[in-house]
């Protein structure tokens, strides 16, 4: 049985969505979930990183599967390119890459604070996707994209970039993944 370590968004922790809901449903699949709690306090992608990290590489890559929402698909998509998992679930997926910087809105850029920001500048994602080797899902939401057109973007150059990767548009659903068409979207497609 494949395992799923599951990395939410920025400042969530399991409760501050209906996390379960989603984990839930990944288990009705057949699959273990361990949701990994990130601690976002005056901390960076480098610590994201790490945390999930600290489990994951305890664990057989070829028995897992990296996941995560928004920030944490970050993370997963950042661990995947220095150890590919069995496969790689990014929900949608943050657009915070280097390329990506210079388009964002200043209150987004206050909000993440400079320091990560520094770090996200040196974050080539057209170099790093070429270290992804395995199937890699990219969930984004219909609704979601219109409202944060860069989201759809990053997701629609992460399926061009990454080589075995399968672009999913949830209907109706914005940025949560415990939205239930999302999580309809995610049962039909994991």
């Amino acid at each position: 049985m494949k395992t799923v370590l599951f990395v939410p968004g920025f400042k969530e922790d399991l409760n501050y969505r209906n996390y379960k809901l989603t984990i839930e449903a990944i288990k009705s699949k057949g699959y273990k979930v361990k949701f990994i709690p990130i601690n976002w306090f005056k901390t960076d992608i480098t610590d994201w990183v790490s945390e999930l990290d600290k489990v994951y590489l305890k664990l057989k890559p070829e028995n897992i599967i990296l996941a995560g929402f928004s920030f944490g698909s970050m993370t997963a998509f950042i661990s995947a390119t220095k150890t590919n998992p069995y496969e790689l679930w990014l929900f949608s997926f943050s657009p915070y890459f280097s390329d990506d910087i210079p388009k964002l809105k200043k209150t987004w850029l206050a909000y993440i604070g400079h320091r990560r920001i520094a770090l996200f500048n040196n974050l080539d994602f057209t170099e790093l996707a070429k270290s992804i080797k395995c199937k890699t899902l990219i969930f984004y939401g219909e609704v979601e994209a219109r409202k944060y057109p860069l989201i759809g973007n990053r997701s629609k150059i992460a399926s061009k970039h990454i080589k075995h990767s399968v672009l999913i548009v949830v209907p109706n659903s914005g940025h949560d993944v415990t939205n239930e068409n999302y999580i309809k979207s995610i049962k039909d497609n994991i």
